[in-house]
C-alpha cells in the first residue's frame, strides 16, 4: 500500500481491470449486482473517513480490503491521524488503496473545504457537534454521509443522500437524540461492536461509491447488541422547511 499524505488532485482517469486485478476481485465480482464497472468506479472512488476510532480503522481496513481507490484520514488530533494510517499500511501491505491524511483538523472553518474533493463521506466521530458540521456540510455540497453513532451497546447508521435524506439535525430529534448527548466513555469497549459497524459503513460507502445496489436515504437501523434487538426507522425524508436538507429536497 502507498503511504499518500500530500492531497492527490480532484480527478481521475479512467481505469480498466486488468487481468491481475480481475483475479484479485475475482470473488468479489462473482457477488450479484457487482460488475467489472462497479468494481472500476469503486478504484476510481475517493472516500473521506472522518474520525480516529476503531469503527474508522475498521471501515478503513474493509475498503481497502475491496479495492476503494482513495481514503483520506481526517479528525481533531492529526497525531492520532498518522497512528491510524500507520495500523492500515500494516494491516494493509498487499493492498494498492491510497492513504491519505488530512494535515488540518476537521471542524466547522474549513469542513466544505476539506469535503468537497470527495465521492463520499464516512462520519466514525465521537464528537456530536462535529457529526453536525459534517451534516451540515455534506448537505450543502450534495455528498452522501454514511454515519454511525452511539454507545456502550447501542449504536444507530444513517445513511444521508442529499435531495433525498433528512439531515442529522432532523433526523437527531426524531429518534430521540439530543444535540448535546452524554459523551460515551472512550475506555469502554467491546471490540465486535466497532468490527461490526465499520463493516456495515464500509458496506454502504463501497455501494455509494461504486453505485451497485440499494440504498435509499431515508431510513435509519438502531441495533441494541446487547438484548439483539434491531430496528428501522423509515420516512426520514427531506424536510422541506429545513434550511438544510429542505434546500436539497427532490
Amino acid at each position: 500500500m502507498r503511504r499518500c499524505v500530500q492531497r492527490i488532485l480532484q480527478g481521475t482517469p479512467t481505469i480498466s481491470l486488468s487481468d491481475d486485478q480481475k483475479k484479485k476481485y475475482r470473488k468479489q465480482l462473482a457477488m450479484p449486482g457487482i460488475t467489472e464497472e462497479s468494481q472500476e468506479r469503486l478504484m476510481q472512488s475517493r472516500i473521506l473517513i472522518l474520525g480516529t476510532t476503531e469503527i474508522a480503522f475498521v471501515c478503513a481496513e474493509q475498503l481497502m480490503r475491496v479495492g476503494a481507490g482513495h481514503l483520506e484520514l481526517a479528525g481533531s488530533s492529526v497525531y492520532d491521524l498518522h497512528l491510524l494510517a500507520e495500523r492500515l499500511e500494516a494491516a494493509g501491505a498487499k493492498q494498492c488503496t491510497q492513504v491519505g491524511v488530512a494535515e488540518r483538523t476537521f471542524d466547522a472553518h474549513d469542513s466544505e473545504d476539506l469535503i468537497r474533493s470527495f465521492d463520499v463521506v464516512v462520519d466514525a466521530m465521537i464528537d456530536w457537534q462535529l457529526k453536525l458540521v459534517a451534516s451540515d456540510a455534506c448537505m450543502r455540497l450534495a455528498k452522501p454521509l454514511v454515519h454511525v453513532g452511539g454507545e456502550g451497546f447501542r449504536y444507530q447508521l444513517y445513511t444521508m443522500r442529499p435531495g433525498l435524506s433528512a439531515c442529522l439535525r432532523c433526523v437527531f430529534p426524531r429518534i430521540a437524540i439530543d444535540d448535546f448527548p452524554k459523551a460515551p466513555d472512550e475506555d469502554a469497549s467491546f471490540p465486535p461492536v466497532p468490527s461490526v459497524l465499520g463493516a456495515l459503513q464500509a458496506i454502504e460507502a463501497a455501494k455509494l461509491a461504486a453505485r451497485f445496489g440499494a440504498s435509499q436515504g431515508n431510513e435509519l437501523f438502531k441495533f441494541d447488541f446487547l438484548s439483539g434487538e434491531m430496528e428501522m426507522i423509515t420516512g426520514l425524508d427531506a424536510v422541506a422547511d429545513c434550511p438544510d436538507c429542505g434546500k436539497r429536497r427532490r
